[in-house]
């Protein structure tokens, strides 16, 4: 018989074009919007620039999205069912929910790519380390130079991060500002997730490792019972086999009748 191929549809052949362009705008997004925070000099021109390039990156993604929508066979679903990408488009660039639409355009992006349990994980991973990263640069640039303030520089706010991420929080640094308050109230609520999400994944592949074991050990303990029976059946053959020729080679009786 021979295998027929799945030809894609319009949509899925246009994301698989711009899977690479899209998530090359989201990375481009990413390092200029670090590159605002950690310059803690900035001019007001740098910060017009970063306006321009994030007015474009979303007229790039609102783009993207429509005709994604224009190629779909059910738009109503396709609608339903990308929440993320959704989101990027209704998000305004505004420059209080530049965090927001950073992660929505890395995680929209990577969400484009159909999941496997191996793209799961990296998946999983991937968002870990982006909400991390995401959480101490508004931090950083929420309580660096704030009255009061705990963080000095991007370490100590990394550091904020990781430490509340994992929920120990030892409590050597702490918000003071309502912004600061709410990324680590942004954070922690992702961290929850995260965690729970990664910790149910893990516990789902060491279960499914375990069925895998069962299986290949019931269905070896089975061929070995049939293994036993061949062999058992083997030696009874062997034995008739053997005391055949033995009977056969027994000497005649004489007839004791008398002769004639």
């Amino acid at each position: 018989m021979t295998s027929v191929t799945a030809v894609p549809s319009r949509r899925e052949a246009w994301e698989r074009a711009t899977n690479v362009p899209m998530l090359l705008l989201a990375v481009l997004f990413l390092g200029v919007y670090a590159w605002y925070v950690l310059d803690t000099g900035a001019s007001p021109h740098l910060d017009t620039w970063l306006a321009r390039v994030d007015l474009v990156i979303w007229a790039a993604f609102a783009g993207d999205f429509l005709v994604r929508i224009a190629l779909s066979r059910d738009r109503w679903r396709f609608l339903r069912t990308h929440p993320l990408e959704l989101l990027i488009v209704l998000v305004p660039p505004f420059r209080p929910l530049r965090l927001v639409r950073a992660a929505l355009l890395m995680l929209g992006t990577l969400n484009r790519t159909r999941l496997t349990r191996f793209r799961l994980s990296i998946y999983v991973g991937t968002s870990s380390v982006l909400v991390i990263l995401l959480c101490s640069l508004a931090f950083f640039d929420a309580e660096y130079g704030a009255p009061e303030a705990k963080i000095q520089n991007y370490g100590d706010a990394l550091w904020w991060a990781s430490v509340t991420v994992t929920t120990v929080g030892y409590g050597d640094y702490y918000p003071v500002t309502p912004e600061g308050r709410l990324v680590a109230l942004l954070l922690m609520t992702f961290g929850i997730g995260l965690i729970g999400f990664a910790i149910g994944t893990t516990t789902s592949w060491v279960f499914d490792q375990l069925k895998a074991v069962e299986a290949s050990t019931d269905e070896a303990e089975r061929q070995l019972g049939t293994l036993l029976d061949e062999v058992r059946a083997l030696r009874a053959e062997v034995a008739e086999l053997r005391g055949a020729p033995e009977a056969n080679s027994q000497p005649a009786t004489a007839d004791p009748r008398p002769t004639g």
